[in-house]
C-alpha cells in the first residue's frame, strides 16, 4: 500500500466561454450577446462584455452595483425599432445590492430592463445607454456567486452573529474581508458589535490565498483598543475560515500581528439540545426522539393551555394559559432519565407548579433566547414583552406591530434579532428585527424590521432552524396539507409540503430536524425529502427557544 498525498487543491471558480459581438448582429442579437458576456464576466471580468457598449457606455457601465437574479429559463427580448431601445420582460428571483445583500422577490414580481441601442460608424449595433449592474439567471447565480456568513459578535463579546452576503466566488476573500471591515447592514447594527474601526480598510486590495493561509494586511488606521483588535482578529478567521480554501488566516497592521495578548474567542449560536418539551394529555413531558417520558404524578397543567417553549439549558419551560398569561415551571429540570414512559405514568395527583411571568389576555406562544430571557406579545399587535426574571416585563418596539393580527414570534439562536410572522390588511408578512442590547445581555430596544420571504403565504406558526433560516408552517388551503417555507435571511425561500394540516413547528438544527405538530395530535419528523410519523396524541412539542 503506497500512501498519496492529502492534500487537495480547491476547486477553481468555472469560468464560462463568452463570445463578443458578431459583426452582423441585429439590435437583440446584441443585447442577448451582451447579458451572456457580462453574467460570465462575474467569474473572470467584463473584458468581453465591454465590447457590446459604446465606448462612451462601456467608461461608465458599473456591473458590481447591482445583481437581478432571474427564474431560470427562456426571456426573450422585444426590440423596439421607433424608440430605439430593447428590453426585457425578466421573472425576478431576487436582486443583490452592491455589498452582496440579496432581497428575496415574491412570486410572479417581473422588472423590465431596457437598452437605448445606436449604431455605430461602420453599421454595427452597440448599447448606447443601460442600467448599471448584471442579469443573471438563478442557475448560473448559485454558480457564480458564493454565500459567505460575515461574523460580528453579540454585545457580550461570547456568540457569534453572522450577517450572509453573496460575493463573487473569484476574489470571495478579499470582497468578504471588505465588506466585514465596512460593517453590519444598518438593520443590524445597533444589535451586533464589530472589532473595526469606522477608519478601518484594507492596506492593500487583495486578500492573498496561498498554501491555504489567507493574509490580511490592513491599515495603520484599522487599531483599536487590544480588545477590538482581538476580535477584528476573530471575525476575520471565522469569516474567511468559512470559504473552502482557506485554512488559516494571518491578520497584519504594518506587518506586525494585529493582536497581541488580548483574546477573544466567540462561539458558535447555540443549538437545543435533542430533547425536547412536550404536552401530551394536558401534562409536561421530554421526547429524546424516540421515547416520550413524563414526570411521575405531577406535571398537570390546564387543559386550555398552549404555546410550549423550553429554556436553552432545560431547566425551565413555559407555557401559556388562556386569561392568565405565560407561565414558567421547572417540573421538567429533574431530566429525562427521572421520568417515566406516558405510558406508565400514574394517575396526576400534583399540578405543576408554575408562576405567572407576563400576564396577558390572548398572549402569543413565548420564545427563549439564549440569555434565558421569556419573549411574547399580545396577538392582537402591541409592544413586545419580555421576561428577564429581574421584576417586571419589559416593553420594547412600541409601534412596529401595532394595528396588526400577530401569529407567531421565534428569537434567533444568538439572541441578536427577532422573527415575526404577522398579517395587516389580510397580507401575512415575515419580518426580522434586531434585538438591542447591553453589554450583559439585557434588552434595550427593537430596530428596524427587515422583510424576508417573499414567497410565503398565510402562516400559523413559524421557528428557527438555524441561525438565519426560519421555517413557516402555513394555513392549509381547500382541505389541502400545510404548506412549510423555508425562509432565509439574506438568501433564498423554499417550499415543501407536510403531510397534514399543522398547528405548531419545531426544528433542532436544520431541515433535516423539522417537526410539526397535526391538528389530530399525530407529530410528524423530516425524513430526507419526506416525512415519518413519529407520535401520536401530542398536544404540541417544543426544541429549545
Amino acid at each position: 500500500m503506497q500512501e498519496g498525498d492529502a492534500d487537495v487543491d480547491p476547486v477553481e471558480p468555472f469560468e464560462p466561454i463568452v463570445q463578443g459581438p458578431g459583426a452582423t448582429d441585429g439590435p437583440a442579437a446584441i443585447v442577448t450577446g451582451f447579458l451572456t458576456a457580462a453574467a460570465g464576466g462575474v467569474a473572470s471580468d467584463f473584458t468581453v462584455a465591454r465590447e457590446f457598449l459604446t465606448p462612451e457606455a462601456a467608461a461608465t457601465w458599473d456591473p458590481s452595483a447591482r445583481t437581478l437574479v432571474y427564474d431560470s429559463g427562456a426571456v426573450a427580448p422585444e426590440w423596439d425599432e421607433n424608440a430605439g431601445t430593447v428590453t426585457y420582460e425578466v421573472p425576478l428571483a431576487a436582486s443583490v445590492d452592491d455589498s452582496g445583500r440579496l432581497t428575496d422577490a415574491a412570486d410572479e414580481t417581473v422588472e423590465r430592463v431596457e437598452f437605448e441601442m445606436e449604431q455605430d460608424d461602420d453599421g454595427q449595433w452597440r448599447i448606447a445607454s443601460l442600467a448599471d449592474g448584471v442579469v443573471v439567471s438563478e442557475a448560473n447565480f448559485t454558480g457564480f456567486f458564493r454565500a459567505v456568513q460575515l461574523v460580528f459578535a453579540t454585545p457580550d463579546l461570547t456568540t457569534a452573529a453572522p450577517e450572509p452576503r453573496w460575493l463573487p466566488r473569484v476574489n470571495a476573500a478579499t470582497a468578504a474581508a471588505r465588506e466585514l471591515i465596512e460593517g453590519p447592514s444598518p438593520w443590524l447594527a445597533d444589535a451586533v458589535v464589530t472589532g473595526f474601526p469606522a477608519t478601518a480598510a484594507l492596506a492593500v486590495e487583495s486578500v492573498l490565498v496561498e498554501g491555504g493561509v489567507a493574509t490580511v494586511d490592513l491599515t495603520a488606521q484599522s487599531a483599536g483598543t487590544p480588545q477590538e483588535r482581538a476580535l477584528a482578529e476573530e471575525q476575520l478567521t471565522m469569516t474567511l475560515g468559512s470559504l473552502p480554501d482557506v485554512t488559516d488566516v494571518d491578520v497584519r497592521i504594518g506587518g506586525l500581528p494585529i493582536a497581541a495578548d488580548d483574546e477573544v474567542e466567540l462561539e458558535q449560536p447555540p443549538v437545543p439540545e435533542a430533547t425536547a418539551a412536550v404536552l401530551v394529555n394536558d401534562r409536561l413531558g421530554l421526547w429524546d426522539g424516540d421515547d416520550l417520558v413524563v414526570p411521575d404524578g405531577t406535571g398537570a397543567v390546564a387543559a386550555d393551555a398552549y404555546g410550549l417553549a423550553l429554556s436553552y439549558d432545560g431547566t425551565e419551560a413555559a407555557f401559556v394559559t388562556d386569561g392568565v398569561g405565560v407561565q414558567t415551571t421547572t417540573v421538567l429540570s429533574v431530566g429525562f432519565d427521572a421520568m417515566v414512559p406516558v405510558e406508565q405514568a400514574g394517575d396526576l395527583t400534583a399540578p405543576v407548579d408554575a408562576a405567572t411571568v407576563i400576564e396577558g389576555s390572548n398572549l402569543l406562544p413565548p420564545s427563549y433566547d439564549r440569555y434565558g430571557d421569556l419573549w411574547t406579545v399580545e396577538r392582537a399587535g402591541g409592544p413586545l414583552l419580555v421576561d428577564t426574571g429581574q421584576g417586571e416585563p419589559l416593553s420594547l418596539g412600541d409601534t412596529w406591530l401595532t394595528g396588526r393580527s400577530v401569529l407567531s414570534l421565534a428569537v434567533s439562536r444568538d439572541g441578536s434579532r427577532i422573527a415575526v410572522l404577522s398579517k395587516a390588511g389580510g397580507q401575512a408578512s415575515l419580518e426580522v428585527a434586531a434585538i438591542v442590547r447591553d453589554a450583559e445581555g439585557v434588552p434595550t430596544g427593537i430596530g428596524e424590521p427587515l422583510g424576508v420571504g417573499a414567497g410565503i403565504g398565510s402562516g400559523v406558526d413559524i421557528a428557527w432552524t438555524d441561525a438565519l433560516t426560519v421555517a413557516v408552517l402555513g394555513e392549509p388551503v381547500d382541505g389541502t396539507a400545510s404548506p412549510l417555507w423555508l425562509a432565509s435571511v439574506g438568501g433564498f425561500t423554499t417550499a415543501l409540503v407536510t403531510l397534514r394540516n399543522g398547528n405548531t413547528v419545531t426544528a433542532r438544527s436544520g431541515e433535516s430536524s423539522l417537526v410539526v405538530v397535526g391538528e389530530d395530535g399525530t407529530v410528524e419528523e423530516r425524513a430526507g425529502t419526506s416525512w415519518a410519523t413519529v407520535l401520536e396524541g401530542v398536544e404540541d412539542v417544543a426544541y429549545a427557544g
